[in-house]
């Protein structure tokens, strides 16, 4: 087939594949070094997720993936970018694309020893006008996470702006006239709530989160999250117009204006994601669960700019007998302007029901009993 260079031939190929899953990703065992290996590079040093001694004295006994692990599983956009049009027909010389955010519910954990595999569905393609791309097409698929016991573990529908390149970037926030701050030692020095429950019955609408800072977006925490997260592989083949790999041509300046519409090098959209969760799972402690993170991107995050996450409790409720909340959490850069938004869901342990827990019997020391007839 010949090169796909407009948006007309381009939602006419998407189109064909809706609904038609992508060949699933091969089986892939969780080990704690990739759980680290995550952590590392998304910036969350929660010790549930990441410290063996810690988790096995926590509420599950093991350790687990955070909740963006499932990026590292799989970005799942490949769905949204290409569907199940030949990655070498389009080019983003030609029509360009910025990812918008990503609907996920979450099921149940991602335990280390679980062998874990995606499955990639196109299902939707919307068209839209933007204030400075012009024509451009939604496309939306959906990527379903499932454990070696066939359990659905998560599912994600991500969406892609895909637009004719402007061959420049679009507009963004300054980076370059306020105080910078180093983003390393932040995610040491973060106090998280972990094993102390943060109870149903003592949140009140209207309170804050505890904010999460970031600090200023470097070319290292590009590479850590590319190369931490996503993958430690090199690139099949590198793009027109750049010699980098590592991060899919982003950390390249020229690159990023010329073929991806951004003022310089910017960050995965992902990452953002990963902080909005994160902000969320150090407020509700080891024995909250997050259910539904509903995010949208709305301006670009950039090499200099910095950065912190910010959320508040918008409603306190029951349903089916469980403890509810909603937050809204954002990503606030240097000039004040919300880079990130999402809608949470969380279920909170209540006092009125039972203390959060498992049968103690459960973890209790291996003692070998006496033989009886049934062995």
């Amino acid at each position: 087939m010949s090169r796909i260079t407009t948006l007309d031939s381009f939602e006419k190929e998407y189109r064909k594949g809706l609904g038609q899953p992508l060949n699933p990703r091969p089986w892939r065992e969780v080990t704690a070094e990739w759980l680290r290996r995550h952590s590392e590079g998304s910036g969350d040093y929660n010790p549930l997720f990441r410290d063996g001694a810690y988790a096995e004295e926590a509420r599950f006994h093991s350790l687990i993936g955070s909740p963006s692990f499932l990026f590292s599983i799989d970005f799942g956009a490949n769905a949204s970018i290409w569907g199940h049009i030949p990655q070498d027909d389009v080019e983003m010389k030609d029509l360009s694309i910025l990812y918008l955010g990503a609907d996920i519910e979450w099921v149940r954990p991602v335990w280390v020893g679980d062998r874990v595999r995606s499955i990639e569905t196109p299902v939707d393609l919307k068209h839209r006008d933007m204030r400075q791309l012009g024509a451009a097409l939604v496309c939306s698929g959906t990527t379903e996470y499932y454990n070696h016991r066939a359990e659905l573990v998560a599912r994600m529908t991500n969406h892609m702006l895909r637009f004719a390149n402007p061959g420049s970037g679009v507009s963004a926030s300054s980076s370059g006239s306020h105080r910078r701050i180093a983003p390393d030692p932040l995610v040491w020095e973060r106090t998280r709530r972990g094993g102390s429950p943060l109870y149903w019955e003592d949140v009140r609408e209207g309170s804050d989160l505890p904010a999460l800072p970031k600090g200023t977006y470097t070319t290292t925490e590009l590479y850590l999250f590319s190369l931490g997260s996503l993958t430690m592989s090199r690139s099949r083949k590198v793009d027109e117009g750049t010699i980098d790999m590592g991060a899919g041509g982003r950390a390249d300046p020229e690159y990023a204006r010329k073929a991806r519409a951004q003022a310089t090098s910017f960050d995965y959209g992902p990452q953002r994601i990963a902080w909005l969760s994160q902000i969320i799972t150090d407020w509700i402690g080891d024995w909250g669960d997050l259910i539904t993170l509903s995010a949208q991107l709305r301006r670009p995050n950039l090499i200099g700019d910095t950065n912190t996450v910010v959320g508040s409790v918008q409603r306190v409720y029951e349903e089916a007998g469980e403890g509810r909340v909603d937050v809204r959490v954002a990503v606030v850069n240097q000039d004040d302007v919300e880079t990130a938004i999402g809608k949470a869901a969380v279920r909170l342990p209540r006092r009125d029901v039972d203390e959060p827990g498992y049968p103690a019997m459960l973890w209790a020391p291996t003692v070998v009993a006496e033989p009886t007839i049934y062995g």
